[in-house]
């Protein structure tokens, strides 16, 4: 996750400002992948994502499967090749396709 956090902040995809409180609570009851619908794509791995994900390693816990890498391709830039490389080793991680 850090190196996501960093690719990021590299790159200029991290959000300059958290979303409000409001914004979250209702990103993290979307029905809508990535809650795209209530916040950027790029908040939504900031400031939900990561934060979830730090969670579950902390409690040792295995990382649900999942495809987020190709939801970034689509968008972020692709002038943004360290961010969605590193989605693509986490989504490689959380389905077992570690090689």
């Amino acid at each position: 996750m850090e190196q996501l956090e960093t690719a990021m902040e590299q790159e200029g995809v991290w959000p300059k400002k958290m979303p409000a409180e409001q914004e979250l609570k209702n990103a993290t009851e979307s029905a809508v992948p990535f809650a795209v619908d209530c916040l950027a794509f790029e908040s939504w791995l900031a400031f939900i994502f990561i934060p979830k994900m730090r969670i579950l390693l902390k409690q040792e816990m295995p990382l649900p499967p999942m495809q987020i890498a190709p939801a970034a391709e689509i968008y972020l830039s692709s002038a943004h090749q360290r961010t969605l490389s590193q989605l693509q080793v986490i989504d490689n991680i959380a389905n077992g396709d570690i090689g």
